[in-house]
């Protein structure tokens, strides 16, 4: 009996030796692979730091205007990009009258037949939807360059009234 028990424990004893040998190989792998990916989190953190720096430098206001005027040939509003509303083209699609336009395509049920079967007396029947005729778009105001001129004549006023020395209320007394 102490024969087999010997044998038992010795053949445990391999059993656990082995485990720890393949458990302590197994450490050392997954180790080995937290460094490799630490590595790669770190050359991911610098290349984030280089695009940021990147798009600091190409976001800057002066490049951006640079490029804009180089690129867009855009350029600052002046005085004279100003106009009368009266110099703006009119649209082509407004002063048409509505009834050259398609007909708007109606929902499901307004398009069914007048002649729908009757209901039981105790639930009242739905008013029919009210027809709405259709609009027509005056072609200009008529009354527009009148307004015009003189909303031009309020404004001038006020300018004129802003640059008058003495008006100027910001001034310390």
């Amino acid at each position: 009996m102490s024969r087999g028990l010997s044998l038992i424990a010795l053949l445990l004893l391999a059993a656990v030796s082995f485990g720890l040998y393949q458990l302590s190989y197994e450490v050392q792998r997954l180790e080995e692979e937290l460094i490799e990916m630490n590595r790669a989190l770190s050359q991911e953190r610098e290349t984030i730091g280089v695009l940021q720096a990147e798009w600091s430098y190409l976001s800057r206001p002066e490049y951006l205007q640079d490029k804009a005027q180089r690129l867009l040939q855009m350029r600052p509003a002046t005085a004279k990009d100003i106009v009368a509303i009266e110099a703006l083209p009119w649209r082509q699609d407004r002063g048409q009258p509505m009834s050259n336009m398609p007909a708007p395509a109606l929902p499901p049920m307004a398009a069914a037949p007048a002649a729908a079967p009757a209901q039981p007396a105790a639930v009242p029947a739905a008013p029919p939807a009210p027809v709405v005729p259709p609009v027509q778009v005056a072609a200009k105001p008529e009354a527009a360059p009148a307004q015009a001129n003189d909303f031009d004549a309020e404004v001038a006023a006020v300018l004129g009234a802003m640059q008058r020395p003495g008006n100027d209320k910001r001034r310390a007394p």
